[in-house]
């Protein structure tokens, strides 16, 4: 489970239209409202303004601009007709197969995606200052001729299916504060004439395939607020100039190709709110200097190559509310000091070598959403103070070397959805109150050295999708109050030292996928209630000491590809009712007392790759 951090702009975004599923004609406003040309003292004939330069297919678009219908009184507004000949020029290649409404014989204040800036009564004549184009399913290039419209402030065209290369004719557009051109299919370099862009205050280029490296350029852009390049193929070191944008509130420079290390420069962001430089290649230490960035509220570092410990400065971040450094190869133990960072709701620090204890004063993160711990080699005791964290939804401490027994004050964190404890070297028993955790939907304790019974308080987990208790040492009989788990997708108990029969009422599972009782002491026959488990794709009962015969209902469970009955004291034929089990890949009956032949009708399972019969009586 991950917490996304999404990225939320300051101005409302252009919908789709309810009614006909069409991008709607006035969209609303931005956050850039846009200036309109100074109004000139004779007003030229629109056409004749553009003649002097522009081509002739762009002076015959003027001239449909200028008939009253796209633009009011073209007479004084020759910007506007000018802006709009440019829409018209360019319609067709952003758009390519999309549809769109520009017209020269509609108002070009009812385009979709245009906004335009002034008053018709009062003032300066209008403007194009507004291109919203979010989610209008382009399909085209853009063009450079966007770079015409020389009153732009905001330039969406993010969620679409644009392709080809950003053009660098961007940057002579001047009075740009905002560029979106997130989630498309842009390719190539990001151009460095951005950098010329001195009023740009958003900057949103993720989510496509650029490559090459971060232009340096980009750090003269000092009115920036929001930089955002994630999920791209950009290589090389993060320029050092980036430490110019001191009014930088947002670093987004996650999944890419990132290598280096993280630029001292950095420390001067002070505005820093959210830096994510996560999933890159960059190696070296997590800088102490981070510490300083006293705004810094989300903080993402994980799957990169840094090492060394966690630096205690850390503690320093009092707004710190998402710290994920996980999958690193960093060393050393927790620092202490982060468990002074109460506003922590999300913190990962799996997937490291870390060592020591987990800080018994954790408890203090009583803000705490997620935590996990996992695959690193921290010893000692599970802390009883973690009860206190009675927000946590995610709690994972998976392979670690942990010792000592399931704190049964666990029982006290009541929102919690996923439970994971497994892979370290655990004792005691099972705390029966685990079974008051009925929001859990996950519950992993395999790989310890649990033993006693298996509690049947945990039949109350009515919301428990997946249940792994898988090599333990675990005895007594299966609870039939297991068979209450009506929205149990797994269930593992292998190997263990389980007895008595299986439960009938497991058959109640209906939405059981995989069902593993693998390596056990288990007696009696197999239930004929488990035929009725037809969403089962893995079922193995090997290994224990059941008898009787094979049930033919088993040929129900249609979705079967692993049935694994080896190794028990079963007798009897093979049921010929297992060959309408098309799905399955994997079946072995070796080991046990059948007798008879393999009915032919195991040939027309075609999806099989293993069948496994040997140690039987059967006959060629």
């Amino acid at each position: 489970m991950r917490v996304l951090v999404a990225f939320v702009a300051a101005a409302a975004l252009v919908l789709l239209a309810a009614c006909d599923g069409q991008p709607r004609a006035e969209p609303p406003a931005r956050a850039s409202q846009g200036t309109t040309v100074e109004q000139p003292t004779v007003q030229p004939s629109p056409t004749l303004a553009l003649a002097a330069t522009a081509t002739p297919s762009t002076v015959s678009l003027a001239r449909q601009c200028a008939n009253g219908i796209a633009v009011p009184d073209p007479q004084q507004n020759a910007g506007l007709v000018q802006d709009c000949a440019v829409l018209l020029a360019i319609r067709d290649t952003l758009a390519g197969t999309a549809p769109l409404n520009w017209s020269s014989n509609r108002p070009i204040a009812k385009w979709w995606g245009v906004r335009l800036g002034g008053r018709w009564s009062v003032g300066p004549p209008d403007r194009v200052t507004d291109l919203v184009m979010t989610n209008f399913r382009l399909t085209g290039l853009i063009p450079a001729e966007v770079a015409q419209l020389t009153e732009l402030r905001t330039l969406d065209l993010s969620t679409n299916q644009l392709k080809g290369w950003i053009p660098p004719e961007l940057g002579r557009l001047v009075h740009l504060e905002e560029i979106y051109l997130a989630s498309n299919r842009l390719i190539g370099p990001i151009p460095r004439e951005l950098g010329s862009l001195a009023s740009l205050e958003i900057l949103d280029l993720r989510h496509n395939q650029l490559v090459d490296r971060i232009p340096s350029e980009l750090g003269e852009l000092t009115r920036l607020r929001w930089l955002s390049l994630w999920n791209n193929q950009l290589r090389e070191a993060i320029p050092s100039q980036l430490g110019a944008l001191n009014r930088l509130r947002w670093l987004s420079l996650g999944e890419n190709r990132l290598t280096g290390e993280i630029p001292s420069t950095l420390s001067t962001l002070t505005n820093l709110e959210g830096l994510f430089l996560n999933d890159n290649q960059l190696t070296g230490e997590i800088p102490s200097w981070l510490g300083t960035l006293a705004n810094l509220a989300q903080l993402e570092l994980q799957g990169n190559r840094l090492v060394g410990r966690i630096p205690s400065d850390l503690g320093m971040l009092a707004s710190l509310t998402v710290l994920d450094i996980e999958s690193n190869q960093l060393t050393g133990s927790i620092p202490p000091e982060l468990t002074a960072l109460t506003s922590l709701e999300w913190v990962s620090l799996a997937n490291n070598q870390l060592t020591g204890v987990i800080p018994p004063d954790s408890g203090r993160l009583t803000n705490l959403i997620v935590l996990d711990l996992s695959g690193n080699q921290l010893n000692g005791v599970i802390p009883q103070a973690l009860s206190r964290l009675t927000n946590l939804e995610y709690f994972n401490l998976e392979d670690n070397q942990l010792t000592g027994s399931i704190p049964p004050a666990l029982s006290a964190l009541t929102k919690l959805e996923e439970l994971d404890l497994s892979d370290n070297q655990l004792t005691g028993e099972i705390p029966p109150e685990l079974g008051e955790l009925t929001n859990l939907t996950y519950l992993d304790l395999e790989g310890n050295q649990i033993t006693g019974e298996i509690p049947s308080r945990l039949g109350a987990l009515s919301s428990l999708q997946l249940l792994d208790l898988d090599f333990n040492q675990l005895s007594g009989r299966i609870p039939r109050e297991l068979g209450r788990l009506t929205r149990l997708q797994w269930l593992a108990l292998s190997s263990n030292e389980l007895t008595g029969s299986i439960p009938p009422e497991l058959g109640s599972l209906a939405n059981l996928e995989w069902l593993s009782l693998w390596n056990n002491q288990l007696t009696g026959a197999i239930p004929i209630s488990l035929s009725a488990l037809t969403n089962l794709m893995v079922l193995d009962l090997g290994q224990n000491h059941l008898t009787g015969e094979i049930p033919p209902e088993l040929s129900a469970l249609v979705n079967l590809e692993t049935l694994d009955l080896s190794v028990n004291r079963l007798t009897g034929e093979i049921p010929a009712e297992l060959g309408v089990l098309r799905s399955l890949k994997t079946l072995d009956l070796s080991d046990n007392r059948l007798t008879g032949t393999v009915p032919y009708s195991i040939n027309r399972l075609f999806h099989l790759d293993h069948l496994y019969v040997t140690g039987n009586q059967l006959q060629d």
